[in-house]
């Protein structure tokens, strides 16, 4: 069989992670895959055993055009996508990102086409062009022969904002595979109480609420460190906040890096408090590793991986639910970095500061976080997706 997956780019990002684990899958039973991307001259952080396509496709959003010149340009370069789908015989098309979905759908042939939606697309803010309109959205993905969402959270928005029929969708969670384990030639030297969260330096993943709620922690545990992996434009702003909060000796910005699991092995507790997820691997991943989960009740799918109780409605305090821990939403809207901690924040630092140093806690969700990445595993996942390209062929 021949799979084409289709994606901007391999950077270090979920989506990206997740085409890495499908392709790679798909190649050690055999199958040839091939990665057609935007352009190979950026930096792939996440390396793929499949074959890797260059296209040069140019975003339609780039520039200042029309609604109708920007449909344009994704005619003409579905048709580049067509021909690529030609050459390399593909039989199956799996697309993410929105862009590279509908040049997916707009380049059907006889292959079986499937979308996939990482996040949960109406509560984006950031997506407000032309590619994210109602009409759009609901145009592409109800063309595509199946669309693959991570969650029920997802699935609903998907159904009932955008009105995607509902025998187009499938409720599909993330494969999460094993992380390879690097030699580190330096000796862990964090301590015991490290806080660690995974993800792009990127508005929506609040990191700056993170580092307020840990500033809480370090009032009361001083050898608390607070441990940041991933690369983003933010970066500065995030140190200059430290510094502001005066815990810039307390918390360690690592950067991109493939030796995640180094950090995971040692780490006392997982955070996060995005706006919003779609299915975050890295809180999988941190599973794996028997490391507690706190996340706050954001939208998408991190409640339902912690297994948020049912009919719970707003979350106002730490809530310790079967797989993870629970605070509260943060309030929208920006802050100034000399503003007072909010109440959720504090919360947030409260339900780190419990697990950092009450170990019936931290056995308790360590045994947890084992159990739920179980539930997660490839081969799990897969079988799912064997199922679904064989109803599509």
């Amino acid at each position: 069989m021949n799979i084409g997956i289709l994606i901007p780019e391999l950077g270090g990002g979920g989506a990206e992670r997740v085409a890495q684990i499908f392709g790679n899958y798909y190649i050690a039973r055999g199958h040839n895959v091939y990665y057609f991307i935007a352009n190979t001259k950026i930096k792939q952080d996440y390396p793929v055993k499949g074959q890797i396509i260059q296209t040069n496709i140019k975003s339609c959003t780039d520039g200042n055009y029309s609604d109708i010149e920007r449909l344009m340009k994704l005619f003409l370069a579905s048709f580049k996508i067509r021909k690529l789908k030609m050459r390399y015989k593909i039989d199956v098309a799996v697309s993410f990102m929105e862009e590279f979905s509908y040049l997916n759908v707009l380049s059907k042939g006889k292959e079986t086409v499937i979308a996939v939606m990482c996040t949960v697309l109406s509560k984006r803010e950031e997506f407000n062009g032309f590619l994210y309109k109602k009409r759009i959205v609901r145009f592409f993905y109800s063309k595509a022969d199946k669309t693959v969402v991570l969650t029920q959270y997802a699935l609903n928005d998907m159904h009932f904002r955008y009105g995607i029929p509902l025998k187009k969708l499938i409720k599909l969670p993330t494969p999460v595979a094993d992380l390879e384990i690097k030699d580190n030639e330096n000796a862990w030297s964090f301590g015991s109480k490290a806080v660690v969260c995974v993800g792009r330096l990127e508005l929506v993943k609040q990191h700056e609420r993170i580092i307020r709620a840990f500033s809480y922690v370090c009032q009361w545990e001083i050898d608390a460190r607070l441990i940041i992996l991933g690369k983003g434009p933010r970066l500065k702003s995030l140190r200059n906040l430290c510094e502001k909060l005066h815990i810039e000796n307390h918390v360690v910005f690592a950067g991109f890096t493939e030796n995640v699991p180094f950090y995971l092995q040692n780490a006392r507790v997982f955070v996060m408090a995005s706006k919003v997820e779609g299915f975050p691997n890295s809180m999988i991943e941190a599973m794996h590793y028997g490391v507690p989960v706190i996340t706050t009740d954001s939208f998408g799918g991190c409640s339902e991986i912690v297994k948020k109780p049912k009919g719970m409605g707003y979350v106002n305090s730490v809530v310790f639910c079967k797989y993870g821990i629970l605070t509260p939403n943060m309030p929208s809207g920006k802050f100034r970095i000399n503003s007072k901690i909010s109440e959720e924040e504090v919360i947030l630092g409260e339900a780190m500061r419990k697990v950092i140093t009450e170990d019936n806690i931290y056995e308790k969700y360590r045994r947890q976080s084992l159990k739920r990445a179980e539930m997660f595993r490839v081969e799990k996942v897969m079988e799912r997706w064997n199922n679904i390209i064989k109803e599509g062929q």
